[in-house]
């Protein structure tokens, strides 16, 4: 199991998270059309730490997860959700995961449709960006 593979599963795992998105986790880009609230995922460095025998097998890798909602309070709760769900040590698939590291999070997010953006006239989607570091083993 993949880096990838391994984020996802651990999320669509968690009652925390499917509580609020049920499926909807994306990597890259968030479907059009799709409801909210959803996530997405996007690794946004990996580097590849060596030594004097080759690329060591354990790493930080830093994922940005956006979490979509129609109100702040709901994207919160979510960035919540993701958090409490990637922070603590697991292995999921063999995959081992440590402890991830919260680096930042910003209060974002963007005008759809045309108008003035406003939360009554549902033209304002709401996000909660979050970058963690996450220690695991192998690809």
């Amino acid at each position: 199991m993949n880096f990838h593979e391994g984020v996802t599963a651990r999320l669509l795992d968690s009652p925390l998270v499917t509580a609020i998105v049920e499926q909807r986790i994306n990597w890259g880009i968030r479907p059009q059309g799709e409801p909210l609230p959803a996530v997405t995922l996007q690794v946004v460095s990996d580097p590849r730490p060596a030594h004097l025998k080759g690329i060591d097998g354990a790493r930080f890798t830093r994922l940005q997860g956006d979490c979509w909602a129609e109100t702040q309070l709901q994207a919160l709760a979510l960035a919540k959700a993701l958090i409490d769900t990637l922070q603590p040590p697991a292995t999921v698939g063999g995959k081992k995961f440590g402890n991830a590291l919260v680096d930042g999070q910003r209060d974002l997010g963007e005008s759809v449709g045309s108008g003035q953006a406003t939360q009554s006239s549902g033209t304002y989607i709401h996000r909660q960006s979050v970058d963690l570091l996450i220690w695991h083993v192998g690809d």
